[in-house]
């Protein structure tokens, strides 16, 4: 899949979640269109920190971790995908 394709699929779903991320990161960080992809995907998308705190409650790291850590642990090339997104601009939902 190509970067336009995977952004096309993001904005379609409105809703992400970590793992889409970091799969995008990993996938086309190196990618020359990275950066603009970027800039749509801190305009289109929301990241579901619900399917998060929920893959969270069911694992081994439960009574360990918060949805932060657990995140980091996890998924850090979401981590590094956020982090390239203005704080003004992320979007979470619950």
């Amino acid at each position: 899949m190509d970067i336009q394709k995977a952004l096309l699929n993001f904005i379609t779903d409105g809703v992400v979640t970590c793992n889409h991320l970091a799969n995008f990161y990993d996938t086309f960080h190196e990618d020359k269109e990275f950066t603009d992809a970027v800039k749509v995907l801190s305009r289109s998308i929301v990241i579901d920190m619900g399917q998060l705190k929920e893959e969270l409650y069911h694992s081994e790291d439960a009574h360990l971790l918060g949805a932060v850590e657990y995140m980091q642990k996890y998924y850090p090339s979401a981590i590094s995908l956020i982090d390239l997104i203005p704080k003004e601009k992320r979007r979470f939902v619950h």
